[in-house]
């Protein structure tokens, strides 16, 4: 019998609205920084070795990913305790607030060594939301959803999430070339960061306008007992194997999305010698690309499962990773856009599937810890640090293919948890609180 989550009356469009919304800028921010590795290496990490400089801030961009699981465990916590959409209001105030001080922070050049710490504090403070802001949101969307339309409607986030990606490097591309290097350098790398301020604002609005999950609601109805003043007690006493296979295909899509989304263009930049603006049209065009086949695979998701896209996505990566990476260090714009378009193909599809069974694996009542501590644990330990490892990698090495090894190595270790997880896509969103990963592959 169908549970009310499956059954909603022609569900309000705002609720995929506010979810989205909030998502992009949170990612807007977190993919700004990236862009400007290259600038603020300079502006906190003065060096005379432009690859110190440039590590330096990709260490930092990785920094935030360690508050990652800090801030799963304590917004994952809250929102399994009162509610999904207070949760959510929090974060995007939190990234707002943090991403902010960065654009008014001084430089090195002005206050020395306290610029850096400052810059790593707040960073630290973005992380923290970023910890509670991606399973939260596909925790909210996935309990929304109609039936036989959960990874359509979860993946919507990753979708926006590309496009403000696409945005922060088009705004980064757009300063670079109406400012110059020198201003960019003085002043202008600032402007993506205060534009925060405003973005966060609507997002916040547009999150307190929303009701609160029917699944959420639901299991508060039903029972006030422990589980829901102790979640992470209940997730750790009943579902570990569901979290630690969560952790192990989380890691594929981390490591794939990371280095496509944010290493690649310094790559391109920093190894192959592209100019910057040709890099960041290269990875705008490919991520403008994955946001369009989305939906193409959320709805075949939806109709035949997860597991066949997270499987096929992770063997495509490790037979194109090498040829994709060939292509992209071939020195000109189109062996870029090709092979980084070889790369997000089967990216996509691990992305889309990972987004909606991390809700899946885990009952109402633990839904966002579990969804959260496993996604934030994989991209703190593997998404965080594969710009870096990418990067010192191939400095260390001096070959330019040692991104797609990492790739092929990480996605065989990740394949074996894919086989061994349970297939979720028939599932009731409010259902018994059974270790998910015990369920056999055909059951509903």
């Amino acid at each position: 019998m169908a549970t009310p989550t499956n059954t909603l009356p022609r569900p309000k469009p705002r609720i995929i609205f506010a979810a989205c919304f909030g998502h992009a800028v949170e990612w807007f921010e977190f993919g700004v920084y990236g862009y400007l590795a290259t600038v603020l290496g300079k502006v906190f990490f003065p060096s005379s070795d432009p690859t110190t400089s440039i590590l330096s801030a990709l260490a930092v961009f990785g920094v935030a990913f360690l508050a990652r699981p800090v801030g799963a465990v304590i917004f994952g916590s809250l929102g399994d305790r009162l509610g999904r959409r207070a949760v959510l209001s929090t974060t995007i105030l939190l990234m707002g607030g943090a991403t902010t001080a960065i654009g008014l922070l001084p430089t090195y050049e002005a206050i020395g060594v306290f610029a850096p710490i400052l810059l790593i504090c707040l960073r630290l403070l973005q992380g923290l939301s970023a910890g509670g802001e991606t399973s939260g949101a596909a925790a909210f969307l996935a309990e929304s959803a109609p039936k036989g339309r959960r990874a359509l409607w979860t993946s919507s986030i990753q979708a926006v999430g590309i496009v403000a990606f696409v945005v922060a490097a088009s705004l980064v591309a757009g300063l670079t070339a109406v400012l110059g290097e020198a201003q960019l350098m003085a002043w202008g790398w600032r402007i993506p960061f205060l534009l925060s301020l405003p973005l966060a604002g609507i997002g916040l609005y547009l999150r307190f306008k929303v009701e609160e999950t029917p699944a959420f609601q639901a299991a508060v109805a039903k029972e006030e007992g422990e589980h829901q003043r102790v979640p992470m007690k209940q997730l750790f006493g009943h579902h570990k194997k569901a979290l630690l296979l969560l952790i192990c295909i989380v890691m594929v899509e981390a490591v794939a999305s990371y280095v496509a989304k944010t290493y690649a263009s310094t790559y391109l930049i920093s190894t192959i010698g592209l100019s910057s603006g040709a890099a960041l049209l290269s990875t705008s065009v490919t991520l403008l690309l994955a946001a369009a086949m989305i939906p193409f695979y959320a709805l075949l998701s939806d109709r035949i499962g997860r597991k066949p896209l997270l499987i096929g996505g992770t063997v495509g990566l490790m037979v194109l990773a090498v040829p994709a990476f060939l292509l992209i260090g071939s020195g000109s714009l189109v062996g870029a856009i090709v092979g980084q378009i070889m790369a997000i193909v089967p990216g996509t599809a691990i992305s889309v599937a990972v987004v909606v069974a991390q809700t899946e694996l885990f009952p109402t009542e633990v839904r966002y810890s579990g969804a959260s501590l496993g996604y934030n644990v994989a991209y703190a330990l593997f998404g965080g640090t594969a710009p870096y490892v990418a990067a010192f990698l191939v400095a260390s090495t001096s070959l330019k293919l040692m991104p797609a090894f990492y790739l092929i190595v990480i996605s065989a270790v990740g394949l074996i948890a894919m086989w061994k997880l349970p297939e979720t896509f028939r599932k009731n969103l409010i259902g018994a609180s059974a270790e998910p990963a015990r369920v056999p592959a055909h059951s509903k």
